[in-house]
C-alpha cells in the first residue's frame, strides 16, 4: 500500500481502533470502558468543582467556543510543537509539522466534550472547563499573560511558563485525584497528534492523507511485511540451533 493513500479503519493499528469506536455510535460509557479511559473521565469531571473554589467557575460557564480553541491550541503547541504560531510564541517550534498541523485541537475537543461529562452537564463542556483551568492558572503564573497577541491567557505564555502552570496545579491539588490531570491531559494530547484523528473520515472509515503522525515518528504505513522482518537473515534457507543452546539430557538411574 502506497504512503499516504487512504486505508480502511480495520487494517490499522490500535490508534484507528480508538477512532473508529469514537465514531462509531457507541455509548459513552462502552467507549470509555474499551477506551480504557473510565477513571480519566472521572477525574476529569472534578474540575467544575476545582474551578469553583478558586472563583472561576462563572467564567467557564461564559466561555466562547474561540477561546476554548485557542487555549487548546497553546496547549497542543506545547505538547508536540511545530512551525505554527503558538509554537513559536511560546518560543519552543519545530522545523517539522506538529500537534496543530496533525488536526490535534478539533479531535481533543471532540474526545472531551462528547465522552467526558462534568458536574454542570451540557452548560459546561469538558473542554471548556478545561480551557478555564487552564486560563487561570496562566494568568497566576504570569499576569502579564491576561493580554496579548492570542485570546487565551495560557497561549501566550513561554514554555517553562507553562510548565509553571502544570507545576502549580499539581501542587495545589496534592493528594487528590485529580493531580492526574496534567498527566490526563498532556497523553491525550500527544495520543491524537500522533495519531490519524487529524486525517480520519467518519464517513468513509478512511484516512484522507497521510497523518503527520506518521511523518514526526518517521512511521513508513502499513505494509503487508517489512523487509526486515521477511525469511532469514542474509538469505538463508533455513535455520538450525547451535550446538551451544542444546540441552543436555541426563539419563536417569534406576
Amino acid at each position: 500500500m502506497v504512503v499516504g493513500s487512504p486505508a480502511q479503519v480495520g487494517e490499522q493499528g490500535d490508534s484507528r481502533s480508538g477512532l473508529r469506536l469514537l465514531r462509531s455510535g457507541i455509548s459513552r460509557r462502552a467507549f470509555l470502558e474499551r477506551a480504557g479511559l473510565t477513571g480519566a473521565a472521572a477525574i476529569l469531571a472534578q474540575i467544575p468543582g476545582f474551578l469553583a473554589k478558586q472563583g472561576w467557575l462563572e467564567a467557564a460557564l461564559a466561555a466562547e467556543t474561540d477561546l476554548t480553541r485557542d487555549t487548546l491550541n497553546g496547549l497542543v503547541a506545547f505538547v508536540v510543537p511545530g512551525p505554527d504560531a503558538y509554537s513559536k510564541a511560546q518560543g519552543q517550534s519545530s522545523k517539522r509539522p506538529g500537534g496543530i498541523q496533525a488536526g490535534t485541537t478539533p479531535a481533543l475537543i471532540e474526545l472531551l466534550d462528547r465522552f467526558v461529562g462534568t458536574s454542570e452537564g451540557p452548560t459546561l463542556p469538558s473542554s471548556g472547563g478545561v480551557a478555564t483551568l487552564l486560563n487561570g492558572l496562566a494568568v497566576d503564573v504570569n499576569p502579564a499573560a491576561s493580554s496579548g497577541a492570542f485570546l487565551s491567557p495560557f497561549a501566550r505564555l513561554s514554555f517553562a511558563d507553562k510548565i509553571e502552570v502544570f507545576h502549580r496545579f499539581e501542587q495545589m491539588t496534592e493528594g487528590s485525584e485529580l493531580r492526574f490531570v496534567s498527566g490526563i491531559l498532556i497523553g491525550a494530547v500527544a495520543f491524537l497528534a500522533y495519531g490519524e484523528a487529524g486525517v480520519f473520515d467518519p464517513a468513509t472509515g478512511r484516512l484522507k492523507g497521510k497523518p503527520v503522525g506518521w511523518t514526526i515518528s518517521n512511521y513508513s504505513g502499513i505494509a503487508e511485511g517489512r523487509n526486515e522482518l521477511k525469511g532469514y537473515w542474509q538469505g538463508r534457507r533455513s535455520v538450525h540451533t547451535s550446538k551451544r543452546y542444546h540441552v543436555k539430557r541426563h539419563a536417569r538411574h534406576h
